[in-house]
């Protein structure tokens, strides 16, 4: 087989706390229900169109070209750990946790490597006992009203990883009917909220389907701006609940200028949007910015 590189969801799907099984079960026994949990696993990914890459060690690694495909053989895994493995009465309970990330990878004899591959292990690595995890890469692929729900985690960094990775739950069984139960006693108003933001001639929009937008100096933010007075990773905005913030991480702050407020400097701390406005990242604003549309260093926003 040729080596090449595709686009494609990477799912790692783990035995929580295997040696424990071992120590409970002794090692014949443990192999044997590992075996069985490991070949359930193998198949749910066959079932929803994925390939199966290999097993390593207590996980299964596999790839998927479908976002649904993934994220349903994902909660098929959670699901069918529930309903139990073997009939033995003194098997502790088996859990297995999943990560999920969605990058080029490169193909080669029958194998797969490179960053995208790395990320999905750190992910699945993170992730709880009974739990699915999805990078950002993943969950902004999803379609308004897909049914499938997920609860912001946060952001980490890992070894070997450029930049943070921004994770996401994905919800499955009892779990999502609890989400739908907690969405009610939000005010609807706060679903309709939306920030938009104009970099350029780019416009990102910060809203529940993109709780997070990253802006700094290095390539791997959202919002890119090359001058040495912005930070590396310099601010994130952020949508809680309906309320935009803006959270500085930089060293020389972030500057906004609110269309009917006064201006207001932020640095290592946060601050609410609020109607339009622009901010500016390092510095202040100086009279050539009111002159000159280009300025790459200025971010309009506009909630609504």
């Amino acid at each position: 087989m040729t080596r090449k590189f595709e686009s494609l969801y990477i799912l790692f799907s783990d035995i929580s706390g295997s040696s424990s099984i071992y120590e409970q079960l002794g090692d014949r026994s443990a192999q044997e229900i590992i075996g069985q949990i490991l070949t359930r696993l193998s198949d749910l990914t066959i079932q929803f169109d994925g390939k199966v890459i290999k097993t390593v060690g207590d996980a299964v690694i596999a790839t998927f070209s479908s976002l649904d495909n993934v994220i349903e053989a994902a909660k098929s895994m959670q699901m069918s750990m529930i309903c139990g493995i073997s009939d033995k009465a003194d098997l502790p309970p088996i859990n297995i946790h999943i990560g999920i990330h969605y990058g080029t990878i490169v193909l080669d004899n029958d194998d797969i490597f490179g960053d995208a591959v790395n990320i999905a292990s750190r992910v699945a690595d993170y992730a709880k006992p009974r739990q699915i995890v999805a990078t950002r890469a993943v969950v902004e692929k999803l379609p308004p009203h897909s049914g499938h729900l997920k609860k912001y985690i946060g952001r980490i960094t890992a070894k070997n990883i450029t930049g943070e990775i921004e994770l996401f739950e994905i919800l499955f069984g009892n779990q999502q009917t609890t989400m739908v139960i907690d969405s009610r006693e939000i005010s609807e108003a706060l679903f309709c909220a939306s920030l938009y933001l104009l970099h350029g001639r780019r416009v990102i929009s910060v809203d529940a389907n993109r709780p997070v937008v990253s802006v700094g100096r290095e390539d791997y933010n959202d919002i890119a701006i090359k001058y040495s007075w912005v930070s590396r990773t310099h601010a994130y905005l952020e949508n809680r609940n309906g309320i935009f913030m803006v959270s500085d991480k930089s060293s020389n702050g972030t500057f906004i200028y609110p269309d009917n407020a006064e201006p207001v400097y932020i640095n290592q701390r946060e601050h609410p949007l609020v109607g339009k406005g622009f901010m500016v990242m390092g510095r202040e604003k100086n009279r050539e910015d009111e002159e000159n549309d280009d300025v790459m260093d200025i971010i309009q926003y506009d909630v609504r």
